[in-house]
C-alpha cells in the first residue's frame, strides 16, 4: 500500500497564521494599554463639563504631537535595523545607545516646553489659561518616551507577554491615578493630567526592568549613526502626522465653543478603539516584514496581508458603526450625543492609518525614508486645508471630514511613492473597492437608519451585505500572479 503523502503547508498561508498569532497577542496588549481611554469616559464625562473634559483632551493631542516628533524617527529605526545587527551583543549596545540618546532628549524636550515654549506660546495656541496643563504635559514627556522604547525593545525582541504585562501596568496605573485625583481629591483637569504623568512615570520604571537583559551601560555611536540615517528623515513625517492628529482640536477651538472640542474628543475614543486593533497590527507586521524582507515569497505576502487587511477591518468598520450611537449613550450623557457623527468618519481614518504601513512598505524595505515625506507632507496638507474648509461650518463632523481626508490622502499618496522604488504585487483597485464599499454602506445606514434597536438592525445589515459582496466576488483572494495573471496582478 502505498503512503499518503502529506502536502507541505504553503509557506505564505504559514506566515499569515504567524502573523495573525502575533497580532492577537499584540491585540491584548493594545487592549490592556489602551483601555483606560475608554474606561475614564462614562467617569470624567460626567464628572467634568464638556468644556473641561475638552481641556484635557486639548492637552492629551499636544503632547501626541510632541512626542511623535521627539521619538526622532528611532523606534522605526530600531524595527528596521535590529534585526541587520550581527549578534546579540551589537543589537545590545543598539538598544542601549537609543536608550541614552531617548533620555536626554526627552529631558531636554521637557524643560524647553516647560520652561520657554509653554510660556511663550501658551496664550498664542490655546489661551493663557493652558499654561498649568501645558506644563504638566510637558512634565510628562520625558516617561513617555521611556514607556515607549520599552515597548519598542520587547516587540523587536520578540517579548509579547511582557509587552502584555507593561501596557496593563500602563492601564492600570493611568487610570487608578487618575480616579484618585478627579473623584478623590476632586482636582478636575489637572488630577487628570497628573494621573497621566504619574501612571507613565511608574509604567517607565516597569519597562526598563523588562528590558535589562537588552540593556547595558555601552554606547554605540556608530550604531547611533546609522538609526539617524534611517530615522532622522521621518521627523517631518511624523511632524506632518502630529498635524494631521492636532489640526482637527486647534480648529475646532478655533472656531467652535470649547464644548465643542469635549464631544469630538468623545468621537475620537472611537478612533482610539479603531486603532487598538490596526496598532495590533502594525506591531506584528513590522518586525514580521523586515524580518523576511529578502524571502522571494515576501512581496506575494505581503499583497496578500494588504488585502486580507482591508476585507477585515473594513468590516470591522461597518460593525462599529452599526452601535456607535448606542455606545455613545451609554459612554457619555446627552450633551455628548453629537459624537456618533465623527465617530464614523474617525473609524474609518483610523483603517486609513494602518493602510499606509502597507501601502508604503516597499519605502522602508527600499530605506529610501526621505521619500516618506512627500506623502505625509501633501496629507498634512490636505488635512489642514480640510479643517479650515470644513471644521468652521460642519463643527466636529467637519473636524473628522478633514482627519479622515489627511489619512486617506497618506495611503494613496504613499502607494503611488513606493511602487516607484519597490514596486509590490499589490490589487490596489481591488482593495479600494472594499474600502470604498464599506465606507458607503456606513454613511448610508447612518443617514436613513432610524434610532434604536432598529438603527442597529439597519447596520448589521449593513454589514452582512457588505461581507456577502465581498465573500461572493472574492475581493479578499490574492492567488499566485503567474501565467495572465502576473498581468492582472495590480488591479
Amino acid at each position: 500500500m502505498a503512503e499518503a503523502t502529506v502536502r507541505p503547508a504553503s509557506p505564505v498561508r504559514e506566515a499569515l497564521k504567524r502573523l495573525t498569532g502575533d497580532s492577537l497577542i499584540y491585540g491584548l496588549g493594545q487592549v490592556g494599554g489602551r483601555a483606560v481611554n475608554l474606561l475614564l469616559v462614562p467617569v470624567l464625562t460626567r464628572v467634568l463639563t464638556p468644556a473641561a473634559y475638552g481641556v484635557s483632551d486639548l492637552v492629551v493631542a499636544y503632547s501626541q504631537t510632541a512626542l511623535l516628533v521627539l521619538v526622532f524617527g528611532m523606534d522605526g529605526a530600531l524595527a528596521r535595523l535590529f534585526y541587520d545587527e550581527p549578534d546579540r551583543q551589537a543589537r545590545i549596545r543598539m538598544v542601549s545607545s537609543s536608550l541614552l540618546f531617548r533620555i536626554a532628549t526627552g529631558v531636554t524636550a521637557a524643560l524647553l516646553l516647560g520652561l520657554v515654549v509653554v510660556p511663550v506660546c501658551a496664550p498664542l495656541v490655546a489661551g493663557e489659561a493652558y499654561r498649568k496643563y501645558l506644563t504638566i504635559g510637558a512634565m510628562t514627556l520625558p516617561f513617555t518616551l521611556l514607556a515607549l522604547f520599552a515597548n519598542d525593545v520587547l516587540r523587536v525582541t520578540l517579548q509579547p507577554w511582557k509587552f502584555i504585562a507593561l501596557n496593563l501596568t500602563q492601564t492600570l496605573a493611568v487610570g487608578g491615578l487618575t480616579l484618585s485625583m478627579v473623584l478623590g481629591r476632586h482636582l478636575g483637569v489637572v488630577g487628570v493630567l497628573y494621573g497621566k504623568l504619574g501612571g507613565d512615570a511608574l509604567t517607565a520604571l516597569l519597562g526598563l526592568i523588562l528590558c535589562r537583559h537588552n540593556l547595558r551601560p555601552r554606547f554605540d555611536r556608530a550604531a547611533l549613526r546609522r538609526m539617524f540615517g534611517y530615522g532622522m528623515p521621518l521627523v517631518p513625517v511624523a511632524f506632518a502626522y502630529g498635524l494631521i492628529g492636532a489640526a482637527d482640536r486647534f480648529f475646532l477651538q478655533r472656531t467652535q465653543a470649547l464644548a465643542a472640542v469635549g464631544v469630538y474628543a468623545v468621537a475620537m475614543k472611537f478612533f482610539a478603539l479603531a486603532t487598538m486593533g490596526v496598532s495590533a497590527f502594525q506591531l506584528a507586521f513590522g518586525p514580521f516584514a523586515f524580518s523576511r524582507a529578502r524571502d522571494p515569497e515576501a512581496p506575494r505576502v505581503f499583497a496578500r496581508v494588504f488585502s486580507l487587511y482591508t476585507a477585515v477591518t473594513s468590516l470591522a468598520a461597518l460593525l462599529v458603526a452599526a452601535f456607535v450611537a448606542p455606545i455613545v449613550s451609554l459612554l457619555a450623557p446627552g450633551a455628548y450625543a453629537g459624537a456618533a457623527g465623527p465617530a464614523l468618519w474617525l473609524t474609518f481614518a483610523a483603517i486609513a492609518q494602518g493602510a499606509y504601513y502597507l501601502a508604503a512598505l516597499g519605502i522602508a524595505l527600499s530605506l529610501r525614508t526621505p521619500l516618506l515625506g512627500l506623502s505625509a507632507g501633501g496629507a498634512a496638507l490636505v488635512a489642514l486645508g480640510a479643517n479650515a474648509a470644513l471644521t468652521p461650518a460642519l463643527g466636529a463632523t467637519g473636524a473628522a471630514m478633514a482627519t479622515f481626508a489627511g489619512h486617506l490622502t497618506s495611503v494613496i499618496l504613499g502607494y503611488l511613492v513606493a511602487r516607484r522604488v519597490y514596486p509590490l504585487p499589490y490589487r490596489i483597485g481591488r482593495i479600494m473597492t472594499m474600502y470604498g464599499l464599506s465606507l458607503a454602506l456606513a454613511l448610508a445606514a447612518q443617514r436613513w437608519a432610524p434610532a434604536g434597536g432598529a438603527g442597529v438592525g439597519v447596520g448589521l445589515a449593513a454589514a452582512a451585505a457588505y461581507a456577502l459582496i465581498v465573500w461572493r466576488f472574492e475581493l479578499w483572494r490574492h492567488p499566485r500572479p503567474d501565467g495572465a495573471a502576473a498581468a492582472r496582478a495590480s488591479r
